[in-house]
């Protein structure tokens, strides 16, 4: 019966230490999970700041588009105009030298 006893003490020792070591490595398993979920989080963060930034940028983008097209139609109109006074100006002095003769 000694030997029975010794037997199941035995196996409920080691039975034990399994327990104890699977609580220890739910411990780490639960620390890793917890890190890596902190981490994830702060990734997700920054993940919705960059993507505000991006549409900040897009917005930015999209009015200095604007701006170079009216910049554009600005330049070609005082292109127009500029030939249209040198024209005229063209015109008044050959009339001017027309009238001088």
């Amino acid at each position: 019966m000694a030997k029975t006893v010794s037997v199941y003490e035995e196996r409920l020792n080691k039975l034990e230490k399994i327990i104890a070591k699977s609580k220890k490595e739910v411990e780490r398993t639960a620390e890793i999970a917890k890190v890596a979920s902190e981490r994830a989080q702060a990734a997700v963060d920054k993940a919705l700041e960059a993507e505000q930034i991006a549409e900040k940028a897009k917005k930015q983008l999209k009015r200095a588009t604007k701006e170079l097209k009216e910049a554009k139609v600005l330049k070609i109109a005082q292109k127009k105009a500029s030939k249209k006074s040198a024209i005229k100006r063209a015109k008044r002095l050959a009339n001017n030298k027309k009238a001088k003769k």
